[in-house]
């Protein structure tokens, strides 16, 4: 049975705008002794990933790529012995092993060589891709006994180095000593 002097839903309007005027009244901070808040932490801002090395940039389509491979010596087999001073002419047979034709710009460079006297860079002759060619370079050997290596390497118009490197090895033999006359007794 109903009780007719309360209403229910009075009860509870008042209840719960006495509870929103309790919640919105300052609350007053009571320091109890010996007691220290601890500081707020925020936590420190995350580093932003650093680039060590730039990242290749992809080739844009259609692009080539040069390359070089040694097919075989055509003259002056490596570790010949040669006359002091000789001018030499050394031809390499070459593929060109990568998807560029060699055509003006290209070149064959010295990239280290003892003492050999000659051109530091030279003219590629044109090379299709996939074909052969041949790379010739005239240089004079040194005049000191020894043996001498130069290397050559070749070059493409936008100044990179590439393919395998190409050499000459050879030997200038120490000249033996011509006997010297001896005297022969006479009886």
């Amino acid at each position: 049975m109903r009780n007719p002097g309360i209403s229910y839903g009075l009860v509870i309007v008042c209840a719960f705008s006495l509870l929103l005027v309790q919640c919105s009244s300052e609350v007053e901070k009571t320091v109890t002794p010996g007691w220290t808040p601890l500081p707020t932490i925020s936590s420190p801002p995350r580093p932003s990933p650093t680039v060590i090395g730039a990242a290749p940039t992809p080739a844009p389509r259609g692009e080539c790529v040069n390359d070089a491979e040694f097919v075989d010596d055509l003259t002056i087999p490596d570790r010949s012995n040669v006359e002091p001073g000789a001018e030499l002419d050394k031809r390499w047979e070459v593929r060109n092993s990568g998807s560029c034709d060699w055509e003006d710009g290209y070149l064959l460079v010295r990239i280290g060589s003892d003492r050999f006297i000659g051109v530091d860079e030279i003219a590629l002759f044109p090379a299709r891709a996939g074909k052969n060619a041949i790379w010739q370079v005239v240089l004079t050997v040194p005049l000191d006994p020894g043996e001498y290596i130069g290397r050559w390497q070749a070059l493409s118009p936008e100044g990179q180095l590439f393919g395998e490197e190409v050499y000459i090895w050879v030997y200038v033999p120490t000249p033996t000593p011509e006997p010297s006359p001896t005297a022969t007794p006479t009886s």
